[in-house]
């Protein structure tokens, strides 16, 4: 073969691998601190509003509530509950924060714009993560000392049923009227149905010890975080099976799913950091220091910046979301 010849196909061949679209790209996502500030005492969860305005955080031993400019990093209005505060959701349009106390065995409605708690419900003992329907008519309420999720009509403002899910029921999220409740006490997550009168419809493996779930943008998948195993559970809500675990690091708490749905973050508590994980790749490619114990996290509906809180140091850290 002459080489002329040789270079061609030479050529041909390294424009084909270049091209090949099996093969793994390089990650690109990363994280920038831009800013760090201290909140009343013990962040144990925040949450973004869903139009991007506000950082809602929850400041367990404070018995707190901050309600933060999402643009200025300022307080706007701090709202005094009656316990301690643990998790959030937003219903009204996002207008209405709902906010689960640890003793009281209760849940509280606050309104943002003015910080007044405009309602009160009764539910299980020790409410942990409250999340709203897609249709904004239900507040489901993880009672971890109950095994049951309490239903709460968010126009009445009053549990309507009490549903018995299992031992020690805590991260919560929808997927149309379909509710995925992850049973920390075992090894699965629990589908509840908000449109046939709340009953259990299904259960899915997620692993041992499943503590916080997410959907994926597209919301063909679930992710589920093992706390005890120090893993990310990938499930196929298609097929309402699990197809993939990612071992990150240790005692992994709350996930957040980037909007472009390629990248996954993760409190890994006993780390010390964020672990950056490529969905494509399954695995954690790599990891963002952090103030000991980050414990919260939430993306902006934008997907710019991802806001992490430090348990123990009653900090919040905020990072650019940076893509190459």
């Amino acid at each position: 073969m002459n080489n002329p010849m040789r270079i061609f196909l030479l050529f041909i061949l390294a424009l084909f691998a270049c091209q090949n679209p099996l093969q793994a790209q390089p990650h690109t996502v990363s994280l920038k601190e831009v800013k760090r500030f201290r909140v009343p005492t013990g962040p144990k969860s925040l949450r973004h509003s869903p139009d991007g305005r506000y950082v809602v955080v929850c400041c367990l031993y404070g018995h707190k509530v901050d309600v933060i400019d999402a643009h200025t990093y300022q307080s706007l209005r701090t709202v005094n509950v009656s316990d301690e505060p643990v998790e959030c959701d937003f219903s009204h349009g996002g207008n209405v924060a709902w906010v689960s106390l640890y003793n009281s065995s209760a849940v509280v409605a606050i309104d943002l714009p003015t910080g007044k708690v405009v309602g009160s419900v009764e539910v299980g003992h020790i409410p942990k993560v409250v999340a709203v329907s897609p249709d904004q008519n239900w507040v489901y309420v993880a009672n971890w000392a109950s095994a049951s999720v309490s239903v709460i009509n968010t126009h009445t403002m009053q549990k309507v049923k009490d549903v018995p899910v299992g031992p020690v029921p805590r991260g919560i999220c929808f997927k149309d009227n379909l509710a995925y409740v992850a049973i920390m006490g075992g090894t699965h997550v629990t589908v509840v149905d908000a449109a046939q009168d709340h009953k259990i419809v299904g259960k899915i493996a997620s692993g041992f010890n499943p503590r916080h779930v997410v959907l994926s943008p597209d919301r063909h998948r679930l992710y589920v975080s093992n706390n005890q195993p120090g893993t990310i559970t990938e499930v196929d809500l298609d097929q309402s099976k699990p197809v993939a675990t990612i071992q990150v690091g240790k005692m992994p708490r709350t996930i957040a799913v980037a909007p472009e749905g390629d990248a996954l973050f993760v409190c890994n508590y006993n780390s010390d950091n964020i672990g950056i994980i490529d969905l494509k790749l399954r695995k954690q490619v790599s990891k963002q220091k952090t103030i000991i114990r980050p414990i919260g996290a939430s993306i902006s509906p934008k997907g710019d910046t991802l806001w992490v809180s430090s348990y123990p140091t009653s900090m919040v850290q905020v990072f650019q979301i940076i893509r190459k």
